[in-house]
């Protein structure tokens, strides 16, 4: 538990939190006395740790609870926009990313792993437009894992035969591409290149691999450090669906053609039929 989750289990009032009195706090602290007897779950820590913020950070907390992506994301809860009356549009990013790093830098960097371990790359990006509000080192360690697993995919198509496809399946997610967005540069775009290089060639000599072809569509999401990498993303993933349009015009055609020419077979059958019932009448 961490105090916004301890927040969400006294109930406090999150609208009045930067108006808080002394007799406010100590109304607090009574509250959280009695619901250690019921809870036994609620660190005395984190309990002393959430009166600290009312004390001393109340206005980093104020933004932080009526933040629904902030709130949700740190209680574990999943509250909708009607449930934040007011959402603060200036702040501080600086004193946010000092309280976050002070109070739930571990719990933010236990929901990075937890979710890049399960692939759920769209649950980080929601967040990431309050990436200024996190603390370095923790967008740090994820930059670099995130890196580590364009690595895995690197090493696994470098081999002669790719021997187990689900080990990289999130290499097919567009998503993991959005998410690298976040964090392009000079060294990621080196890896991206090295990753089109590979799947654009395995592409190339077999055009009606859907996996690669997938591939591609999907890296044309990253956002490249230098915007000509951005181009050839995007011109790759054209080009592979004006490929699979004309394959599928071309398979059409050749529908077509079977038909008619199984349509014009039976029209002879039918002909030849009826000659051969009027010369037996005869």
């Amino acid at each position: 538990m961490n105090i916004i989750e301890l927040f969400e289990e006294l109930k406090i009032d999150k609208n009045n939190v930067v108006l808080f009195s002394p007799e406010d706090i100590i109304r607090v602290e009574k509250q959280i006395n009695v619901e250690k007897r019921i809870n036994t779950n609620i660190d005395v820590n984190v309990a002393n740790n959430l009166i600290l913020a009312l004390k001393e950070y109340r206005e980093e907390l104020y933004f932080l609870v009526n933040n629904r992506i902030l709130y949700n994301l740190f209680s574990k809860k999943n509250y909708s926009r009607n449930s934040f009356r007011y959402q603060q549009k200036e702040y501080d990013s600086e004193k946010i990313q000092s309280f976050i790093n002070e109070f739930l830098k571990d719990d933010l960097v236990l929901f990075f792993d937890q979710n890049l371990s399960q692939n759920k790359f769209d649950a980080i990006s929601d967040i990431l437009d309050f990436k200024n509000c996190f603390p370095e080192d923790a967008l740090f360690q994820l930059n670099k894992k995130l890196s580590g697993k364009l690595d895995v995919i690197l090493s696994s198509l470098n081999q002669d035969k790719l021997q187990n496809i689900s080990v990289i399946s999130y290499i097919e997610y567009r998503s993991f591409y959005v998410l690298l967005s976040y964090f392009s540069s000079v060294e990621m775009d080196d890896k991206i290149r090295s990753l089109v290089n590979i799947v654009s060639a395995r592409y190339n000599a077999n055009k009606l691999s859907d996996f690669y072809m997938t591939c591609i569509m999907s890296m044309e999401a990253y956002v490249a450090y230098d915007p000509y990498l951005t181009d050839i993303l995007v011109g790759n993933r054209e080009a592979v669906l004006a490929n699979n349009s004309d394959r599928h015009s071309s398979s059409s055609d050749s529908s077509g053609i079977s038909g008619k020419t199984i349509f014009f077979i039976v029209l002879a059958l039918i002909k030849m039929l009826a000659l051969f019932a009027k010369c037996s009448s005869h």
